[in-house]
């Protein structure tokens, strides 16, 4: 199904009738021209986004269970993986998860020419959100941590991280709000599920040092949903979609 060109919108809605996008632009819009919508591409797409997730799941899985088998890592050393992997787990993605451009959104939390509920907080605080965040997905793993990197919790915790990197690509780079809006969702899940998981671990105060990610991913969702009704469900449009619902800083 190689027609029209794909809406920055929804993964299955193609833009007909209108010039054909550029050898290797992957974010060429149509501006012209009806919409229709492709099953076949959608199918597609979901297929990537649920592989690249597992690939991605896989590779730290056999990173962490490496290291696992020769040492047994003191406790501020997996304070300082796990803020790694907070930051940076992207970098074992097979997707494209560059960060939105801070200058060029002129200190907004999403692009200039895309409307933003007005409660949105400014761009400058989500980079101190997240650094937040993340110094708290560290100590909840230190806790939980008990001389293995491979435990219900900390799986957890990875498939999490690895889920909202595949989000941050679709909202970010592939700027497709009406997916972002519905992937939250699945960020949302995984979060909820590793709550639950530190929960259940031999550190379960470890639950309630996570639990303000859980809060701040639903505003996230909440946002996400604010900004794809405010700049037009449905196919069409060159929106761009909100830096604020990154997976990670």
């Amino acid at each position: 199904d190689a027609s029209g060109v794909v809406s920055w919108y929804d993964f299955g809605v193609r833009l007909g009738g209108a010039a054909p996008a550029a050898a290797g632009d992957s974010k060429a819009v149509a501006t012209s021209g009806s919409t229709s919508f492709s099953p076949v591409y959608a199918a597609k797409e979901t297929i990537k986004y649920v592989g690249a997730t597992a690939v991605q799941y896989k590779l730290l899985m056999l990173a962490l269970s490496g290291v696992d088998k020769v040492a047994t890592l003191p406790k501020p050393a997996v304070w300082l993986l796990f803020a790694f992997l907070s930051l940076r787990s992207r970098v074992v993605s097979l997707l494209d998860n560059s960060r939105p451009n801070r200058e060029a959104q002129k200190g907004k939390a999403t692009p200039v020419d895309v409307k933003r509920p007005s409660w949105t907080p400014p761009g400058i605080a989500f980079p101190f959100i997240w650094l937040t965040i993340t110094a708290l997905r560290a100590t909840a793993a230190q806790m939980a941590y008990a001389g293995s990197l491979r435990n219900p919790a900390l799986d957890a915790l990875v498939l999490h991280l690895c889920i909202g990197d595949t989000w941050n690509c679709i909202t970010n780079v592939e700027r497709r709000l009406g997916v972002s809006a519905v992937g939250c969702f699945a960020v949302w899940g995984s979060v909820f599920r590793a709550v639950k998981a530190f929960g259940a671990s031999a550190a379960p105060k470890a639950a309630y040092v996570l639990a303000p990610s859980l809060a701040w991913i639903s505003v996230a969702c909440v946002l996400t949903a604010s900004i794809w009704n405010l700049n037009g469900r449905g196919g069409g449009g060159a929106g761009g979609a909100p830096g604020a619902a990154a997976g990670a800083p």
